[in-house]
């Protein structure tokens, strides 16, 4: 267990990496400017992390653990094959500025690569439960969880274009009605080839 001072620090360079990436992007921002924003010392944000990529990777570690079902909650349910998007709709719900400041900037490219393959991560690993209820896939998993994962993307697109003028619940259900009967598809019931 963390002492709250390391996890004070912590919060801190993370909320400074967040404001920084909305202000200028992810590639511009330097050590330098974390620990002037986080106002602390350079060895302690060597104590921490080994440069700002070891600072993201533990940020995107933590939206994986937000975005990843829960595996106490039961089996995987063909009615609701991505248990992902509600959740994740709602972390960016809370980090509109952010989400805008990534979708619309020159350069946030290497973010978003990583964000797209955790989601695809989680995606497969959903899908894999899926098809040990379900039955052999139609569609190999590996085209449904980028496939996924790229119309995930591209409402997330629309619902900032939209200036989220939907709920976290009213996109997922756009999601879900998109996706799903495809998802379904291509992982039918066992017999139903």
């Amino acid at each position: 267990m963390q002492d709250r001072r390391v996890r004070r620090t912590r919060a801190a360079l993370k909320d400074a990496l967040l404001t920084l990436m909305t202000e200028k992007g992810y590639e511009a921002v330097t050590v330098q400017d974390l620990i002037d924003r986080a106002d602390i010392g350079r060895s302690t944000f060597y104590a921490h992390y080994t440069d700002k990529a070891d600072l993201l990777h533990e940020m995107l570690s933590e939206m994986r653990s937000l975005v990843e079902p829960d595996p106490t909650t039961g089996t995987a349910d063909r009615r609701r094959p991505l248990r992902f998007s509600l959740h994740m709709f709602r972390h960016v719900q809370d980090q509109q500025a952010l989400l805008r400041a990534l979708l619309g900037r020159p350069g946030a490219g290497r973010v978003v690569t990583q964000i797209e393959d955790m989601l695809t991560d989680v995606v497969r690993s959903e899908l894999q439960a899926l098809a040990e209820v379900s039955g052999d896939p139609r569609v190999p998993l590996d085209l449904i969880a980028p496939t996924v994962v790229a119309a995930y993307l591209a409402t997330l697109t629309w619902w900032v274009g939209d200036d989220f003028r939907h709920t976290p619940e009213q996109m997922n259900a756009h999601f879900q009605a998109l996706v799903a009967p495809g998802v379904r598809a291509a992982i039918p019931p066992t017999g139903a080839h």
